[in-house]
């Protein structure tokens, strides 16, 4: 799950974006005067000169809310997120939809996780734990673990969205 301080950027971000955007369609809209914005074409976003927000890319992957549908701006690498019910807005050429973990993630990353301690109690602990609240428990009790918990889903969340990225590039 993305810590708060993740999505309270993300969702500035988002903010700032429907903004911008509204900002450029009102000016499109009343200044006849004005040229028309140029459209991206899928060869010109086929190579990158631009920084990819890999922050927003690992809270929208992680993001399981179920309220929001999650876009890269394949123009400028931001992250665009809107309600699931207006999702069907953005046009396939510019905003790619950032793919959602499956069902089974989070279970596959505590297992892999659990997998990858050496042993000790802490260890032992979470082995026990059978959902996801005695998980969260028994990580409470130590920060250390806690910390490299978060760590390790977030490294396995940037190597899954590096690979989408490697695909659709």
């Amino acid at each position: 799950m993305p810590t708060l301080m993740q999505k309270i950027r993300l969702g500035i971000r988002g903010w700032q974006r429907r903004r911008e955007e509204s900002e450029k369609e009102f000016l499109t809209r009343n200044a006849s005067w004005g040229a028309a914005a140029p459209v991206a074409t899928a060869a010109a976003t086929t190579t990158r000169t631009f920084a990819i927000d890999m922050e927003g890319l690992t809270v929208a992957y992680l993001d399981d809310s179920g309220q929001l549908a999650h876009f890269l701006d394949t123009s400028d690498g931001e992250i665009v997120d809107v309600r699931i019910s207006e999702s069907s807005t953005y046009p396939e050429p510019r905003y790619r939809r950032i793919p959602s973990r499956n069902a089974n993630a989070d279970a596959d990353d505590r297992r892999a996780f659990i997998a990858s301690l050496d042993a000790s109690p802490s260890r032992d602990a979470l082995a026990r734990s059978s959902g996801v609240e005695s998980f969260r428990h028994a990580l409470s009790a130590d920060r250390t673990l806690e910390r490299a918990w978060y760590n390790f889903r977030n490294d396995r969340a940037i190597e899954a969205i590096e690979a989408w990225l490697a695909l659709s590039s």
